[in-house]
């Protein structure tokens, strides 16, 4: 990965809460197109869900075919969003190198973090109704691993190689030490989130790389602190 070649070659004037918008004004039709590219490897999932009409093999094979590539075309995300927030040419060639490179690496590290995601999501939604300490408990580790997933692109895309258990711990360790600023990005991210979802377009157009690009821009920041701290030791 050329661009982490130096983490520290960007402009820290602009913020990591407002660079993401000034990348996106520099590279907007690029990355209009690049989220068009995510969002349409999700869309056979979401009209399986939207439309139980459809024949149960052909939702089944729609469900499955989003299942399978969402993970790698999220890798090329987070990808091509750090690429695009270190200055680099973001374009379809671009894209399909990192889709292809981070394709097995991403079910590996990527899946089982999302994952257990999913299931704490999953266990409150079931729960909510009884309102008991199992509730509590999924919310508070759905928050908690809400904020640790601003660090896991980033991180996963510096070193493919790594195990889930090891993101799952360095991305605890950052919000850990870096608490008020990971909150700030989860609360932006979270924003852009809504607005996508109740503008739809916004979902499908850009809101899915202004959040990792939001992500990439904190990890960048707080990494590039963290190194110049360590140095100062």
């Amino acid at each position: 990965m050329a661009f982490f070649s130096d983490i520290n070659t960007r402009d820290e004037q602009r913020g990591p809460i407002w660079a993401p918008f000034a990348v996106i004004r520099d590279n907007v039709e690029r990355l209009v197109l690049v989220n068009l590219g995510w969002s349409i490897q999700l869309a056979p999932g979401v009209l399986a869900l939207a439309f139980p009409e459809l024949p149960a093999w052909l939702r089944i094979a729609m469900a499955l075919y989003s299942a399978t590539v969402s993970l790698p075309a999220t890798g090329a995300l987070y990808a091509l969003s750090l690429a695009a927030a270190q200055g680099e040419h973001v374009s379809l060639e671009l894209a399909r190198g990192y889709f292809r490179e981070l394709a097995v690496p991403s079910f590996r590290t990527l899946g089982p973090l999302f994952g257990i995601f999913g299931v704490l999501i999953w266990i409150g939604i079931l729960t909510a109704s009884t309102a008991t300490i199992i509730t509590t408990m999924a919310t508070l580790g759905g928050l908690i691993w809400y904020l640790c997933a601003t660090y896991w692109g980033p991180m996963f895309i510096l070193s493919p190689e790594q195990s889930a258990r090891s993101l799952a711990v360095r991305s605890i360790q950052l919000v850990w030490r870096h608490p008020g600023e990971t909150l700030a990005t989860g609360l932006v991210a979270a924003g852009a989130l809504v607005i996508g979802i109740v503008s739809i377009a916004g979902l499908f157009l850009i809101v899915p790389v202004v959040i990792t690009l939001l992500h990439s821009e904190r990890f960048l920041d707080v990494a590039s602190r963290d190194r110049l701290l360590a140095k100062g030791e």
